[in-house]
């Protein structure tokens, strides 16, 4: 049964070829892409969360599309 993050990691391989490296930069940058929407959002009060795990529930089904569509 693969994990949420295995297929990450399967997407961010395939995209790159299969170079590593190359993943793991392209997996920072989405990160640090994705922190600062948050940031931006949440400063902006845009982002309501009590928890952590509220907040990733919200943000996972636009991030799901963003990769779909890459």
């Amino acid at each position: 049964m693969e994990t949420a993050v295995d297929e990450l990691e399967q997407t961010y391989l395939e995209a790159s070829d299969g170079d590593a490296r190359d993943a793991l930069r392209r997996a920072l940058g989405d990160a640090l892409t994705e922190l600062a929407a948050v940031s931006s959002q949440v400063s902006r009060g845009f982002v309501r969360a009590q928890r952590p795990a509220d907040l990733a529930r919200k943000l996972g089904p636009e991030r799901r599309a963003r990769e779909a569509s890459r």
